[in-house]
């Protein structure tokens, strides 16, 4: 049973994971049970673009639908939902809801019914005016000037990232790419954006993170929205997004194509300062949303802006009757038939007119009340489609750089967060083996061994001492004893001696004798106990002098052999620091080598998506060259029998007119040879053809291999620049660590210098102490009960080392 137990344990250990939960995203709760998608709005770069209804309230939200098939992608987008959640503008999109359901992201936002402003200029088929341009500034510069105070960078500014409002506002949308700072004055490296858009100073950073840019970025993008407003298209839109890209580095600003359709004052700071309402907006998107009549009309002729071709075009009958004039002149100067009929080429059908197809479109809205008609009329041609197509693929083609510069922002992400874990465990490595205690442990060991032995030296001593005191006075007894037995036999000697004097002077004598005995005796007695005193002073002193010569001896060799150890400490320390520093300078270099890594791992990955899509371009200049080549081989038969039946007619009335009468049999050798001419003159015009088509051809292949070579020159001038980035970073990291390591040397002589002094000063402390107790003698040592101890030696933690 337990192991069954156990085994459900294992299996359950990856679905109990705690997921990460975020402030702003609702997880696994269905948005369709609250929202109702009602249509689609468009089809962006990570997801399409929904139309949703709240079930309850009837909110109208742009639903950004996102496949997210792992936690890190998830991560991606918390940016954007984080910026948005934390916005409160009237110029900016508002978030509504957020949810993480069955693998997908619902990012819901505020619905704008006027849509994007380059949809608005599409379905126009014009720029805006001015004073719409004024207003889009006003309200942009509003909204960029919160994003700057609340420490974000838009980075992807641009007319597709402008909506407009029912109200005739704009509202500030895609913080996709956009940077939310922690400080300030912070700045960012990230080669991210929109090309066409971007600023010099961000497109610098795809190959050298030197320069990073700040909040300025933004107003470089919008000056070129201001453009991209006035034109409809951003500046250099005709040229690959790699060609644009230098052409920010290097070039010049961009400026308006047709400055003088706008007034110069329009630069000046009353171009935003005067803006007083949004009536040019509402008027603007009330046209875009009005409904739209449209009408056909078939054989048209080209309009009357095309007056210079117009000019050079004639009917059929016009030109038969100038062919006509041509021949009578022909004839009275006697030219030959050739020349006439060669002269009849200027007028062949080819420069007929073409027919038209021509777009009526009529919108009716109303603004403010007032009821609005607008018509337009446009040639239907096949550059529209072109223009369409073209718009098309490049817009594909962003997308394609959308993607790439996100997983490159996501790799780049990763391998930040795991240099700095790097760096955090090194540094946290140093700090445990800076805090060792190894040599510290070693000497708290000598020192508490050095106060066991100094306590057993003490106690030996006392009793050392003590024993010797016993033993001396054991025998200073013994001595007392037997001088006090000489004693008595003299007074006993001297008392024999009186009783052998005479009877009457025995008593007196007596008496004398035994004071003056007594007195000696005393005197005796008293001067023999001073000199066992003496004696037994000195001996323990003696003692004394020794215990104090030995404790002075261990207390020195302790205090050499503590000092041993903090040199030896100091001097694994100061060489754990310059490893320290070694080991920190590789890691810095390791990770230096390991971001330009990524750098031209990612810049070749960038050049091969700008190789294929250069070559998709040429492909497509191939293939449409091709196909124009066809139409006009097409054609030519065609317009070749119509010619030749034009220029049989003709000839034939010429030769009834400039011909002497002959025989039919003449003018049919005539017309045959005239046939024959033709047939020739028709090969020829194949041949013609057939060699314009190649030489055009190797011209489009020649220029499609110099766009490649150029291309090639150009990736291989970035890859070279990054490789000259990196071994400058990499000569200054390492100058950079041969100055701190020369720094660090510099300051290590004071610091051994000062150990020195300090260990010099507590030698000479510990011989004056020892000294001085060498001087001091002991008064009275038998009347002390123990021997004082010597102060102890001060440890490391206490010397200040």
């Amino acid at each position: 049973m337990s192991s069954f137990f156990n085994f459900r344990k294992i299996f359950k250990l990856g679905s109990d994971k705690k997921k990460k939960q975020y402030e702003h995203v609702h997880r696994d709760e269905n948005p369709e049970e609250i929202w109702e998608i009602i249509g689609e709005l468009g089809d962006g770069a990570f997801g399409k673009v929904y139309k949703a209804q709240n079930k309850q309230t009837g909110t109208l939200a742009a639903a950004k639908v996102i496949d997210t098939k792992t936690e890190e992608e998830l991560e991606d987008y918390m940016v954007e939902i984080d910026i948005l959640a934390s916005c409160d503008h009237r110029y900016i999109v508002k978030l509504l809801d957020a949810f993480y359901y069955e693998s997908k992201l619902w990012i819901l936002i505020e619905f704008c019914a006027g849509g994007a402003v380059d949809a608005v200029m599409l379905e126009l088929e014009r720029p805006l005016t001015e004073p719409q341009i004024r207003v889009v500034c006003r309200q942009t510069l509003e909204a960029l000037a919160y994003l700057h105070e609340i420490k974000v960078i838009h980075r992807d500014l641009k007319a597709g990232n402008i909506l407009f409002s029912q109200e005739g506002d704009i509202k500030l949308a895609d913080f996709g790419v956009s940077a939310k700072n922690t400080m300030t004055l912070q700045r960012r490296d990230s080669f991210i954006g929109t090309p066409y858009w971007m600023a010099p100073e961000v497109v610098m950073c795809e190959t050298s993170k030197d320069r990073p840019y700040d909040y300025k970025a933004d107003i470089w993008s919008l000056g070129v929205t201001l453009i991209e407003l006035a034109q409809i298209e951003p500046p250099n839109h005709e040229m690959n997004p790699m060609r644009v890209l230098l052409r920010i580095a290097k070039a010049d600003p961009p400026t308006l194509m047709q400055p003088s359709l706008f007034p110069h004052h329009s630069i000046q700071h009353p171009f935003v300062s005067s803006v007083v309402d949004n009536k040019p907006l509402r008027e603007l998107i009330a046209e875009a949303n009005a409904d739209v009549l449209e009408e056909i009309e078939e054989g048209k002729e080209e309009d009357e802006e095309e007056e210079t071709d117009a000019t050079l075009v004639c009917s059929i009958p016009h030109c038969f009757h100038l062919l006509w004039n041509s021949v009578i002149q022909c004839h009275k100067r006697s030219k030959s038939l050739t020349a006439l009929i060669d002269h009849t080429k200027s007028f062949s059908p080819q420069d007929t007119r073409r027919q038209k197809k021509t777009l009526k479109k009529t919108r009716k809205f109303m603004v403010d009340g007032v009821e609005v008609s607008v018509t337009t009329s446009k040639i239907v041609t096949d550059n529209d489609t072109k223009n369409e197509e073209m718009r098309f693929l490049r817009r594909q083609e962003l997308r394609e750089l959308r993607l790439l510069q996100k997983e490159e922002h996501r790799a780049q992400q990763a391998l930040s967060d795991k240099l700095q874990q790097q760096r955090e465990q090194i540094f946290r490595r140093f700090e445990q083996e800076m805090t060792k205690r190894q040599y510290d442990q070693e000497v708290e060991n000598l020192e508490k061994k050095q106060k066991q032995t100094i306590e057993r030296l003490e106690q030996d001593h006392t009793n050392r001492l003590r024993d010797e005191a016993k033993r001396i006075k054991a025998e200073q007894d013994k001595e007392l004893s037997k001088f006090q037995n000489m004693l008595k036999n003299r007074k006993k000697e001297v008392k024999q001696d009186v009783e052998q004097s005479p009877k009457f002077m025995r008593r007196k004598l007596m008496k004398l004798l035994k004071e003056d005995l007594s007195l000696i005796q005393t005197a005796k007695e008293q001067e023999f106990l001073q000199k066992q005193q003496q004696e037994l002073d000195g001996a323990l002193k003696k003692i004394i002098q020794q215990h104090k010569h030995e404790i002075a001896t261990i207390e020195r060799d302790c205090l050499n052999h503590k000092q041993q150890l903090m040199r030896a400490r100091e001097a694994a320390m100061w060489e754990l620091e310059e490893r320290h520093l070694q080991e920190k300078h590789q890691l810095l270099k390791q990770q230096l080598k390991d971001q330009y890594f990524m750098q031209r791992h990612q810049l070749l990955k960038r050049h091969e998506k700008e190789m294929e899509q250069m070559q998709r371009y040429n492909q497509r200049l191939i293939e449409e060259m091709k196909n124009r080549q066809a139409q006009e081989r097409g054609r030519l038969p065609k317009i070749q029998r119509g010619d030749a039946k034009t220029r049989m007619a003709m000839f034939k009335k010429s030769l009834r007119i400039t011909s002497a009468p002959g025989t039919p049999e003449q003018e049919r050798e005539k017309i045959k040879q005239f046939a024959a001419q033709e047939e020739k003159r028709q090969k020829n015009e194949r041949l013609h053809q057939h060699q314009k088509h190649e030489n055009q051809m190797r011209d489009l292949q020649l220029q499609c291999d110099s766009n490649i070579r150029e291309l090639q020159q150009l990736q291989n001038e970035k890859c070279h620049l990054l490789i000259e980035h990196e071994t400058q970073k990499l000569k200054e990291l390492d100058e950079e660590h041969s100055q701190e390591l020369q720094e660090w040397r510099e300051k290590l002589r004071p610091r051994k210098k000062a150990l020195e002094e300090e260990f010099t000063r507590k030698l000479q402390e510990q011989e004056v102490f020892f000294k001085m107790s060498g001087e001091s003698e002991c008064l009275n040592p038998t009347t002390q009960s123990r021997v004082s101890k010597f102060y102890p030696i001060p440890s490391v933690h206490n010397s200040g080392l």
